[in-house]
C-alpha cells in the first residue's frame, strides 16, 4: 500500500552540509521521511518548485521533454524501499503502449514531479521503518529547531539499524542515501 505525500521543504542538515528533502503526508503531518540528497538535485527541484524557466534545459528539463515527446506523461513517483540505507523509488510514466515503471532516485523522481504537478507516494512499509512521527501545526512552516529534531531521531535511526534492518541489494549504486554523505562529497552514486 502506498501513502500519498507532498514535499514538504528542502533543508540543509548544519551538521552533515547535506540537502535534506522532507516528505509528509498531505492532510495532516504526523510523520515526515527526511531523505538526503545531493546538491544539484536539491538546486533542481528548488527550481522546479519556484517554476523557474532556465535558457537551457537542465538534466530533469530534458527528462520531461523526452518523456513528454514520446507521447509519455509522468504519472507518478513511488518510493518503495529502505534498503541498506538507500532509498529507492519508481517513476510511473504512462505512454501510448501502456504503463512503464522506471526505477529512479528519489531525488531525480521528485525533481521530475515538482515540474509536473505529478503525485508522489510512499511504500507504508517504508514509512514504518523510516519516518519520523512529528505533532506539527497544519499550514505552517516548519522552524528550524524542529528540522533539528527530526534529523536528530532520523540519525539516531540510522545508528542503531543494523544490516538485518534492510533487504539486501543486488543491483547497482544507490539511488539516495538514507544517511548523510560520506567525507569525499560524492553523496550519490547513479
Amino acid at each position: 500500500m502506498t501513502v500519498p505525500v507532498e514535499l514538504l521543504g528542502l533543508f540543509l542538515d548544519h551538521t552533515s552540509g547535506s540537502s535534506i528533502a522532507l516528505l509528509g503526508e498531505q492532510n495532516e503531518v504526523t510523520q515526515v521521511l527526511p531523505i538526503f540528497i545531493g546538491p544539484a538535485e536539491a538546486q533542481s527541484i528548488a527550481i522546479g518548485l519556484q517554476g523557474i524557466d532556465l535558457p537551457r534545459p537542465g538534466t530533469h528539463d530534458l527528462m520531461i521533454d523526452v518523456i513528454e515527446l514520446m507521447g509519455g506523461r509522468l504519472e507518478r513517483v513511488v518510493i518503495t524501499a529502505l534498503e541498506q540505507g538507500t532509498f529507492l523509488a519508481e517513476l510511473v510514466i504512462d505512454t501510448p503502449t501502456g504503463a512503464l515503471t522506471v526505477s529512479s532516485r528519489p531525488s531525480d523522481g521528485l525533481a521530475l514531479a515538482v515540474r509536473r504537478g505529478a503525485p508522489v507516494h510512499v511504500e507504508q512499509t517504508v514509512l514504518d521503518d523510516a519516518a519520523v512521527a512529528v505533532h506539527h501545526e497544519l499550514d505552517q512552516p516548519f522552524d528550524e529547531e524542529e528540522i533539528e529534531d527530526i534529523m536528530t531521531e532520523f540519525s539516531a535511526f540510522l545508528e542503531g539499524a543494523t544490516p538485518e534492518d534492510f533487504s539486501l541489494r543486488d543491483d547497482a549504486g544507490p539511488p539516495d542515501e538514507a544517511g548523510p554523505p560520506e567525507e569525499t562529497g560524492d553523496n550519490e552514486a547513479g
